[in-house]
């Protein structure tokens, strides 16, 4: 039997899209990531540009460039680092390009309501987790648009667990056992108007997702679909309108993905089982996702975790390259890539081809700084450490983010006068909060850490946002995401983020842009080099709900688990109920020896305790 997507593959195909994979002057430079396995899904290694054969729409074409690609996988047994309890954040760009780049897609309008099914789903993509290596990046989102199920692409694997923990099955259709279905569903009771609008929702955010994704050239990027799937056959296309608005969306999907050059890998959660909402029209819908767009759908299974175990490697082991399309530019026609490998007893995998646009893209306007703003992952160029500090702050909207940005002083000397844009992007996809400078960087006297460090903040209202901050200059240019939580400040203890500084002066322009929030400059990182004048930073606010007096005590616990107490001060608080409450600093004493430390700063007052840990390694001279 024919299903709604493999009828789509072959007759709707040609319709109209927009953008096209890579279009270049009038030229189409066409980009596709091949993988090759052997019957076992083994990927195949060490192929070579002359073992591929590549065929647009029949005719032969001449390979223009070639990689290889193998990345590792971190250790089966690799433990997820714990959640920061810091409330600061750190960021950086200095990580290597060339990892993988993972959407999950959380389709929580089309997984039933059931333990063993959000169990099934959870497993699956906290094993996706598990295995990222050091430079791959990864996403969260869910197609009801929950927020508590979203993380912006991240290396943070806690982060990505926090929003896996937020998932939320929303599906109309109950999970039962076959045994609980008395009779098939039919016309309309199967798939009704509240249905219909649910698989809009999802395949419109799906498919948006999935026009995101083309702005991330020259690595392959991927979708881990977590889907029972939408429950539409070819007869109920025919018979039912409903299902129609769901078969539109769907083709939507599926073209966006081959335009993008998004491989779909579908996991269903349904294991074995069979009901309304697992059938094998969703299975069959599934299926023929990932196949048009060089993916692999995992079905009939209860260990999905096997499936994405296979799916991380080999999104770590492929071949990218790239050819001139033979057709005309801009012609509006779907074109058909066909792949073959030289190797027997070897399967290939590669999206089926994309759809040319009928007019050229517009040319792009955006401003340098505007475009690494906008972009989907952050850039590497320039190197940049960034740290992002919550600090509450007199008058509304009541906090900031102290931002920290630190540049290596050779490329910062190279550079030379740098234009820099900073904003607090919220849950919602809404700048919240914009600062435009330029600088000149200068060494900072005595950090002994041969960087140079300025500083900024945004205000903004308490809530969770991405801190992107962007840099160009002499043709060199970067950007660093990261993100933070900013906490109400109206507890009866509330401590902002703990952070390390050195006593350093701040320069003039730094100080003017932190407006006194901070006495001095955070360091961006959590690698710290050998130094007498190490302290810590905690902003601290309490009302008068704390009553009596208020406790700081600061311990630190080195890699053997050795405690000191570095600090203890009990107080009246007084300089604490200001508007703005008080910044407390820590001295750490003297030059600590290389290794790795828990610093953990506890405020007590009555019944009311709050704690922050911040977990930082000193790294050995020279290092």
């Amino acid at each position: 039997m024919k299903t709604a997507i493999g009828t789509l593959l072959v007759l709707v195909l040609g319709g109209q899209v927009s953008q096209p994979p890579r279009i270049r002057t009038g030229i189409n430079v066409v980009e596709v990531d091949i993988v090759v396995v052997d019957d076992n899904g083994v990927p195949i290694r060490e192929l070579r540009q002359q073992d591929f054969h590549v065929e647009e729409d029949g005719r032969p074409v001449d390979i223009a460039s070639f990689t290889a690609i193998d990345l590792p996988l971190a250790p089966p047994d690799t433990p997820i680092p714990p959640p920061d309890v810091s409330a600061s954040a750190a960021g950086t760009n200095t990580q290597p390009e060339d990892g993988r780049v993972v959407l999950v897609i959380l389709d929580d309008y089309h997984v039933s309501f059931d333990a063993g099914r959000m169990g099934a789903a959870r497993m699956a993509v906290k094993r996706m987790i598990e295995r990222m290596g050091p430079s791959d990046l990864a996403a969260v989102m869910a197609t009801s648009g929950r927020n508590s199920s979203q993380a912006e692409f991240t290396s943070d694997k806690a982060r990505l667990l926090q929003a896996l923990d937020g998932f939320f099955p929303q599906s109309e259709v109950a999970a039962g056992g076959v045994a609980e279905v008395s009779r098939p569903l039919q016309g309309r009771e199967k798939f009704g108007y509240v249905q219909e609008i649910k698989a809009r929702w999802a395949t419109d955010a799906m498919a948006g997702a999935a026009k995101a994704l083309a702005e991330i050239p020259h690595r392959r990027k991927a979708v881990l679909l977590v889907s029972q799937g939408i429950p539409v056959s070819l007869e109920e296309i025919i018979a039912n309108p409903n299902a129609l608005g769901a078969f539109q969306g769907l083709r939507d999907f599926i073209v966006t993905a081959q335009r993008s050059n998004v491989a779909i890998y579908p996991v269903d959660p349904c294991g074995l089982s069979r009901d309304a909402g697992c059938s094998i029209d969703t299975q069959e819908n599934l299926r023929s996702i990932a196949e048009g767009t060089g993916g692999f759908a995992v079905l009939n299974t209860n260990a999905p975790e096997r499936g994405v175990e296979r799916m991380m490697a080999e999104t770590g082991t492929y071949y990218l390259l790239a050819y001139y399309s033979p057709a005309p530019p801009n012609d509006g026609k779907r074109h058909r890539i066909k792949v073959q490998v030289n190797r027997a007893g070897v399967r290939v995998r590669a999206r089926e081809g994309y759809v040319a646009p009928r007019k050229a893209a517009p040319a792009v306007t955006a401003l340098p700084l505007d475009a690494l703003i906008a972009a989907p992952i952050q850039t590497r160029g320039l190197p940049m450490h960034v740290a992002a500090v919550p600090v509450p702050i007199a008058g509304r909207p009541g906090s900031t983010i102290a931002l920290s940005i630190e540049l290596d002083a050779e490329d910062a000397t190279r550079a030379g006068d740098v234009a820099f844009a900073a904003v607090a992007v919220d849950v919602n996809g809404s700048v919240r909060a914009r600062q435009n400078f330029a600088t000149g960087f200068a060494r900072t006297a005595g950090d002994g850490a041969r960087v140079a460090r300025i500083a900024a903040r945004l205000d903004v209202p308490a809530g969770r946002y991405q801190v992107r901050i962007a840099a160009a200059a002499k043709g060199m240019q970067g950007s660093v995401f990261t993100e933070v939580e900013v906490p109400p400040f109206d507890k009866a203890i509330s401590l902002g983020g703990l952070t390390l500084t050195m006593s350093a002066p701040v320069p003039e322009a730094s100080a003017e842009r932190l407006g006194g929030v901070l006495p001095s400059i955070p360091i961006a990182t959590r690698r710290i080099p050998p130094s007498a004048s190490l302290s810590a930073l905690v902003p601290v606010k309490i009302t008068r709900k704390a009553g009596g007096e208020i406790t700081i005590r600061t311990t630190l616990v080195d890699s053997d688990g050795r405690i000191t107490d570095v600090d203890r001060t009990t107080s009246q608080g007084f300089e604490y109920l200001a508007d703005a409450g008080s910044v407390y600093r820590i001295p750490l004493g003297g030059a600590l020896a290389p290794g790795s430390y828990r610093l953990i700063v506890t405020a007590a007052a009555g019944k009311h305790e709050v704690k922050r840990e911040l977990a930082f390694t000193v790294v050995p001279p020279g290092s």
